[in-house]
């Protein structure tokens, strides 16, 4: 496939195009600014005009991509107002899906994200491990543009017939230097609880992009993509019966099993997460 990568410059970006070029895929960077991967395109995914145009022929040999994996915007809460946070991500997603759908690709892949879920749980969750079908509760501007995205994925490929949508619910998403912080993570529990503890490996969240541009699904899919354990060495049944006595586990919830579950992921695209902060050399 040709793909088109908004955001191809940052974390998963960079891994996702690592991912895609392994696997024989051709793939293009739009971005503000150019990776250390990838051949660069300057995109203001805010602009629809300049996203329409960029999907219309991503170059003159290459020509119009067969899928698009959208991974731009301000990348958390806290990098700016509220109501930019809000402005660039629900923009940009609408953009993105608006300009796929008039030109007749038929695969978006997008980063929605877990805070979705209730992030930061200030209030408990209604269970443990989490899946899709927790309910939605955004507490941020953030986490209410990623819901819109996903609204706008349901309406996007109802009207489009041949449209399908991949919403990835990435957990926070960690690279080599990030896991230095780790032995002050596990000094202190209480740091990490408003998301159960939970990360994955920008290296999964590429393979995760890849595996969702490849899989063979219809409609708007939404997954929740995680690491299979906790950034914790205390075991999850201990740290949610400290921090979260009232939420019910659902099943047995065993060792350093991950508090948001990828099974479905596992299901849907075939996501199974290889790296571990356990692993680290």
């Amino acid at each position: 496939m040709l793909v088109a990568v908004t955001g191809g410059s940052g974390k998963i970006g960079q891994a996702a195009l690592a991912a895609l070029r392994q696997a024989g895929h051709r793939a293009v960077n739009f971005d503000l600014r150019p990776g250390a991967l990838g051949r660069f395109v300057r995109l203001d995914v805010t602009d629809f005009g300049e996203v329409l145009g960029a999907f219309s022929g991503v170059d003159a040999v290459a020509g119009r991509p067969d899928a698009i994996l959208h991974l731009a915007g301000i990348p958390a809460p806290g990098l700016t107002s509220d109501a930019e946070v809000f402005r660039v991500n629900s923009l940009a997603t609408y953009n993105v899906f608006s300009a796929a759908a008039r030109l007749g690709i038929a695969r978006v892949v997008w980063a929605s994200s877990e805070t979705i879920l209730g992030l930061p749980f200030d209030q408990p969750p209604a269970f443990a491990p989490i899946d899709e079908t927790h309910p939605d509760r955004p507490e941020w501007s953030y986490a209410l543009a990623k819901q819109m995205g996903e609204a706008a994925a349901d309406s996007f490929v109802r009207w489009t017939p041949g449209l399908s949508i991949a919403s990835l619910r990435f957990s926070n998403v960690y690279v080599r230097e990030d896991y230095a912080a780790l032995p002050r993570i596990q000094a202190d529990p209480a740091q990490r609880r408003w998301n159960l503890w939970s990360y994955v490996d920008a290296r999964d969240a590429g393979q995760a992009c890849r595996l969702a541009l490849e899989a063979d699904f219809t409609g708007h899919e939404r997954m929740i993509i995680a690491a299979a354990d906790t950034l914790m060495e205390t075991p999850s049944a201990e740290l949610m019966a400290a921090h979260f006595p009232g939420t019910p586990l659902r099943g047995d919830v065993a060792g350093d099993q991950a508090l948001l579950s990828s099974s479905y992921a596992g299901e849907c695209i075939g996501y199974a997460p290889r790296w571990s902060w356990r692993d680290l050399d």
